[in-house]
């Protein structure tokens, strides 16, 4: 549930980009709780739902400019 998709920079040592899109695969984007290392003992789900936002909001942001692929 929390913590299989390692959020960096480099493809090599992690799953994810910032803005949770996978570096292998071209338009796929993970927004459950996979990004966190873990939870801290609290429930994620505002925190899920806030990154989910926030990744749609930069979706959309790419799209309008014909940046996806």
């Amino acid at each position: 549930m929390l913590g299989t998709c390692r959020m960096g920079n480099d493809p090599d040592t992690s799953v994810l980009n910032r803005w949770c899109q996978t570096h292998e695969v071209d338009n796929l984007w993970v927004v459950d709780g996979s990004f966190f290392p873990t939870s801290g003992g609290y429930n994620t789900t505002l925190t899920i739902f806030a990154n989910a936002y926030h990744v749609a909001a930069h979706f959309i942001d790419q799209a309008k400019r014909l940046n996806l692929k």
